[in-house]
């Protein structure tokens, strides 16, 4: 069969990207004066990802023997294609139900992919797509006949597959810029798969586990040391991106894996995301040695009351920041993620939340805005309250909600403020040209 994977995105002047955010996606819209603005441009400049989960679709169906093409836009000649199979997100779905009233018109099979359309498949199957539950790429795999007709617009599926199941994913035939930003080198990046699934508390409002469940997977470290390898050896990639919600939260996997990339002497680099509960000396000193060069920890508030309100655990500030100092010491590069505009927030608590981020001074702070994502627990609580008129507002970086004390210019104006107060500070490019210098 001929195939179009049909990855639509709307056109904003910053970066958007499917990959994050659980497979909802994000918009990066970090605000509206200069500084934010200089930072929309740079990044939408530097990363341009496509959702991993859309991207092992593509592999799945080339290994089959399928024709498939990637593309964010209609081709010209999408009437010869015997398939479309479409990736959805919550930051570009309006956008994604009208690319498929478009291609309805052929009257040929059109599916819907991504824990978006999963947990929020009615506006799709309104459009004309047949939305598949789950994670695609196993019903792929695990399917011959994809032009078959369905009872009902919604697939539900069981498989026996796991992690290792899996080709690698085809990036060198969709990715046009795969360069890290400044802060974490130059050189050529890619994503890669660890692990999937994550059962931290935060679930509550977090859209990780609606796809990938509460119950950590994990790839076999061999693989994923042959992976790394086979993209660098064969495109010569020097850094890599994991994207699994948390790296390393099993110690015997993560030092596994580190011994096995230690072994190989490739040379490379990591970047990860976790808690700083999980890190301990030990594990910091191995995981430098493998070559981890940057981590991403969510730190989310500097009030404590807003996050027990929230239902996030974390360790005490004291900690955390000892812990910090302890990754830069052994020139691993920070980004603390932070949240503004939590239902228990009020201007004093988000000021202490920037006055902590620049207390921190991470190599980078990214902030956005605290988000009730449809299909998630906490947005049943919130659902009268919903001010957004359209699912693409849902970007983590614009009020959606009535929240009791701020409006969604307020909290523009506090997102502008963060960025401005955190990045014009001479301590903040002091320690930037310091890691540019080290990278």
């Amino acid at each position: 069969m001929k195939i179009l994977i049909l990855d639509p995105e709307r056109h904003v002047s910053h970066r958007i990207s499917k990959d994050t955010s659980g497979g909802y996606g994000t918009g990066n819209d970090f605000g509206d004066n200069l500084i934010p603005k200089f930072l929309k441009k740079t990044l939408k400049v530097v990363h341009d990802w496509p959702a991993m989960f859309a991207i092992y679709t593509m592999s799945v169906l080339k290994k089959k023997g399928h024709e498939v093409n990637y593309s964010k836009k209609i081709p010209e000649n999408f009437i010869n294609y015997d398939l479309f199979i479409v990736v959805s997100s919550i930051v570009c779905c309006e956008t994604e139900c009208n690319y498929i009233k478009k291609i309805s018109q052929l009257k040929k099979k059109i599916y819907v992919i991504g824990p978006f359309a999963t947990s929020n498949p009615k506006k799709y199957i309104e459009a004309g797509g047949t939305v598949i539950s789950g994670e695609p790429e196993f019903f792929f795999l695990k399917n011959e006949n994809l032009e078959q007709k369905e009872d009902n617009k919604i697939v539900n599926f069981e498989h026996s597959f796991d992690l290792d199941d899996l080709p690698y994913p085809d990036w060198e035939n969709v990715i046009k810029n795969n360069k890290t930003s400044l802060l974490f080198g130059t050189e050529k990046s890619l994503p890669i798969l660890g692990t999937r699934g994550c059962p931290y508390s935060c679930f509550k409002y977090c859209v990780y586990p609606l796809q990938q469940g509460r119950k950590p997977r994990q790839r076999d470290t061999q693989k994923i040391v042959d992976e790394i390898e086979y993209w660098n050896k064969k495109f010569k990639v020097k850094t890599f991106i994991f994207r699994d919600p948390v790296f390393s939260i099993n110690r015997k996997h993560t030092i596994d894996f580190c011994e096995k990339l230690i072994s190989r002497k490739l040379n490379v680099r990591f970047i990860i995301e976790t808690h700083l509960r999980i890190l301990d000396s030990e594990l910091i000193q191995i995981l430098k040695k493998a070559g981890l060069k940057g981590v991403k920890v969510g730190v989310e508030s500097g009030d404590e009351e807003v996050l027990k309100d929230a239902n996030r655990f974390t360790i005490k500030k004291d900690d955390q920041l000892e812990k910090i100092r302890e990754l830069e010491k052994n020139n691993i590069l920070v980004s603390a993620m932070f949240i503004i505009g939590f239902p228990a927030d009020d201007e004093n608590s988000i000021m202490k939340t920037i006055n902590y981020a620049k207390k921190l001074n991470t190599a980078f702070s990214q902030f956005s805005v605290w988000t009730p994502y449809p299909g998630t627990p906490v947005f049943k609580e919130y659902e009268d309250k919903i001010t957004a008129n359209t699912y693409e507002e849902f970007d983590q970086y614009n009020l959606v909600f009535k929240h009791k004390i701020f409006t969604s210019k307020e909290i523009r104006k506090l997102l502008s403020k963060s960025y401005t107060m955190y990045y014009g500070r001479i301590n903040w490019f002091l320690k930037f040209f310091k890691n540019f210098l080290l990278a």
